[in-house]
């Protein structure tokens, strides 16, 4: 009988992602963060976030969806429009390459609406968001805000759990 043994401390070669998956990731990263910062504009409103996701996260965004839009609703400022530039930092991708992990920077202009109160707002956040294998391509299975300053400021997007 032969046992394969791996010595306590060694780690397996880092996985490489292919540039298409990569490409496709950030795709749907991008328009998951333009798509959640528009739900606070008074622009048109699709229902969803525009990307594919699991079912478990389905459930989770109808969560997130209904809370930016009761922020669209109650907000004493109003945004017009929503322009999101997505930043990639890293990627951690499990062994089977099934799974990714996405360490993302959004640096988002929300445009107001009253001209006189100036053309925009902005913020940046950090997002860790999470991609199952699907098929040929990835869904987004989950999304988190990455670390940031602790009760710092955050957009109307965001709201903290606790502060």
């Amino acid at each position: 009988m032969l046992v394969a043994v791996t010595p306590l401390g060694a780690s397996a070669a880092p996985v490489a992602l292919a540039e298409g998956d990569r490409s496709q990731i950030l795709g749907i990263a991008q328009r998951y963060l333009q798509n959640r910062a528009q739900k606070v504009t008074t622009g048109p409103q699709e229902p969803g976030f525009g990307v594919p996701v699991t079912a478990a996260l389905a459930r989770k965004l109808e969560v997130h969806e209904a809370k930016l839009d009761a922020a669209r609703a109650s907000a004493g400022t109003r945004y017009r429009a929503a322009v999101v530039e997505t930043r990639s930092e890293r990627f951690h991708v499990d062994q089977a390459g099934r799974t990714v992990v996405a360490s993302l920077y959004e640096h988002t202009e929300l445009h107001l609406a009253e001209p006189h109160a100036g053309p925009s707002t902005g913020y940046g956040l950090p997002h860790l968001l999470t991609f199952d294998r699907a098929g040929e391509g990835w869904v987004l299975a989950d999304v988190a805000l990455g670390h940031y300053k602790h009760c710092a400021l955050l957009p109307e997007t965001q709201r903290p759990s606790e502060c």
